[in-house]
C-alpha cells in the first residue's frame, strides 16, 4: 500500500471496525466497544482484516456492484412503468410484448441483490486470508471473531429466542457465518509462521482515554 491508513476512534459501545477509501487514501475506524472487548493480539487481527479490504480494493468493488444494482433497479422500474402505460394497447393486441424479457427485468433487481451479497461474502473470506498472511497469526483473528459472535451476533437471538438460533438463510447474509470463517482460518493455522514474534504474545488491553459516553445534548444533538 502506498501509505498507512489513518486510524480513528469512534465513541460507540457497539463492537465494530470498518474501513473507507482506497489504498492511496484510506481510513480505518474502531469503536470503543471493540477496544474494550478485544485484547492486543485479537485487535491486530481485526485491523489486518480491514487493511486486507483496503489493499484488495474491496470498497471500490462493492461500490461498483452497488452502482450496477441501482442501475438495474432503475431499469426495472422503468420497464414496469412503460408496461403499465401500454396496458390498453397490449389488451387491444396492438403491441407485442416479449414477456420473458419483461419477467427477467422485473426479477433482475432481486438477482443483482443476491449477486451483491455473494460478492460481499467472498470479499470477507479474502480479507480474512489477507489478514492471516499479513500477521502470520490466524489464531488472533479467530479469537476476535469468536468474541464478536458471542457479543454481537447472538445478542438479539438470546432476547427473542433463548437457546435457539434464528434460521437466517445464508444467501441473505452480507458476511459469511462465523463458523465457516473460523474453519477456513484454522486451515491456515498449520501453515502460518508469525512474521513478528511479538504479535502472538500480545495480551494487553488498550488503555482508553477517559471520556463522557455519547448522549443527547442540547438542541437534540447526539455526541
Amino acid at each position: 500500500m502506498p501509505r498507512a491508513p489513518k486510524l480513528y476512534r469512534v465513541s460507540s459501545p457497539l463492537p465494530n471496525a470498518f474501513a473507507m477509501g482506497s489504498p492511496e487514501d484510506s481510513t480505518i475506524c474502531v469503536t470503543d466497544g471493540l477496544l474494550q472487548l478485544l485484547d492486543g493480539r485479537e485487535l491486530v487481527g481485526v485491523l489486518a482484516h480491514e487493511v486486507g479490504h483496503i489493499a484488495n480494493r474491496d470498497l471500490w468493488i462493492m461500490g461498483l456492484a452497488d452502482m450496477m444494482s441501482r442501475l438495474v433497479s432503475i431499469a426495472s422500474w422503468l420497464v414496469q412503468f412503460l408496461l403499465l402505460l401500454n396496458l390498453p394497447l397490449i389488451f387491444a393486441g396492438a403491441v407485442y410484448v416479449p414477456w420473458h424479457i419483461v419477467a427477467l427485468l422485473i426479477f433482475a433487481p432481486t438477482l443483482m441483490a443476491l449477486v451483491q451479497l455473494g460478492l460481499s461474502r467472498t470479499r470477507e473470506y479474502d480479507a480474512d486470508r489477507a489478514a492471516a498472511e499479513l500477521t502470520g497469526d490466524p489464531e488472533g483473528l479467530m479469537r476476535a471473531l469468536s468474541k464478536l459472535e458471542r457479543r454481537v451476533g447472538r445478542f438479539w437471538e438470546e432476547i427473542f429466542l433463548p437457546g435457539r438460533r434464528i434460521p437466517e438463510p445464508s444467501l441473505l447474509r452480507t458476511h459469511p457465518s462465523t463458523e465457516s470463517r473460523i474453519a477456513r482460518l484454522r486451515e491456515l493455522t498449520a501453515l502460518a509462521t508469525p512474521q513478528y514474534p511479538t504479535i502472538a504474545g500480545m495480551s494487553y488491553k488498550p488503555r482508553l482515554p477517559s471520556f463522557l459516553p455519547p448522549k443527547f445534548r442540547r438542541h437534540g444533538v447526539y455526541w
